[in-house]
Formats: C-alpha cells, structure tokens, sequence
C-alpha cells in the first residue's frame, strides 16, 4: 500500500530536507552570523509554503541584546508585529495568506559565545554601533511563517521586501526545495525576484 503523507507531514519533510540543502551556498557563506546577510529558506507543498528567516538580530533591530529602552523594546514590537503580519515572499499575480507565524530572538543569554573584538572569527564588514559594542554577545532572530498561495506553480515568480523594509540587510540567501526539486539564489536589493524553476 503506497504510503500517504498529509500536507503537514510533506511539509514538515520537506522543510527538514531544506535545513539539509543549506550546504548549496555554503561556499558562499562561510561565516553563520554576518552583519548585511541573512538565509530564507523555504519548503513549497502544491500551494502551501513554509519559510524560516534566520538573521543577525541587527540587521532587523538595530541592536544585539536585550532590549533595554523602551525605544528598543517598541522596534521589538514593531519588528514581531510585522513578522506576523506580512508574508515574508510574496507571489507575484497571486494573493498568499499567512496562516501561522512566529519571531523568536536569541538575545545571547545562553549562549557561551564571546564578541571577539579582533573579529578573527566574524567579518562583519559594517561599523560598529554603541548598541553592538556593549553587546557581549552574537544574537539572531527566527522568523517562521506558513503560507497558503492559491494557483502557486514552478513557474510562479516570487520577491521579497525584506531588504526595503530592513535596510541593514545587504544579501539574502534563499533555498528552496519542493516536489520539483530544490534550489537557491542570493538577493540583494536591486534583484529581489526569483522562480522556484530550475
């Protein structure tokens, strides 16, 4: 008997096997956490579309720490506000829907790894802001998303606002993996576009 797999389950695969395909730009990106770049990734099931954006918390707040002003924890607001609010992609001739989303920011309490003034180990290649100097720690954010995208095809042409919206964010890896196949690109701001055709 062939085996049946609900949206859920072949999304949930397939989003596990795009986690497996980040080794695609891998060359292109040595260093986990770099100011200006982050990585979108994506699992397409017929219509439905599940995303994670995992970013510098800079690029999307302006900081790397706890919120510690109310200034701070208003951009947080906004910045989770926003996650939850506007697809990350859209499709371009097609209205897609969120149907979950969430934002989670690691603000560095756990985790055991120090700022390196000497930056052997990180090539941020942006200055330094007060905000980041004070900052012990590397924090980044995760924005998780599903969408529903009626008539959605390999041939659907998809952008992003990310990097008008958060100006800070300077490259964009995006993998994507699908009944299809998977793929990958990087965006910047003058080309936000990209098909999930190979």
């Amino acid at each position: 008997m062939p085996t049946r797999h609900t949206p859920t389950r072949t999304s949930s695969l397939l989003l596990s096997l795009s986690l497996a395909a980040m080794p695609v730009l891998a060359a292109d990106n040595p260093v986990a956490h770099q100011h200006g770049h982050a990585d979108l990734q994506l699992a397409v099931d017929h219509e439905r579309i599940d995303l994670v954006l995992l970013s510098p918390a800079y690029n999307l707040m302006g900081f790397e720490h706890k919120p510690r002003t109310e200034a701070q924890r208003q951009r947080v607001q906004t910045v989770e506000s926003w996650a939850v609010e506007t697809p990350l992609i859209t499709v371009l001739g097609i209205d897609c829907t969120i149907t979950s989303a969430s934002m989670h920011a690691s603000w560095g309490d756990t985790d055991d790894h120090k700022h390196d003034d000497k930056h052997d180990e990180h090539k941020h290649g942006h200055q330094h802001h007060d905000d980041h100097a004070q900052s012990a720690t590397h924090s980044d954010v995760e924005i998780t998303q599903t969408l529903n995208c009626p008539g959605l095809s390999e041939s659907s042409r998809l952008q992003t606002s990310l990097m008008t919206h958060f100006p800070e964010l300077e490259h964009l890896n995006v993998q994507w993996v699908g009944p299809q196949g998977q793929g990958a690109t990087r965006l910047t701001p003058g080309n936000s576009q990209f098909r999930l055709s190979r």
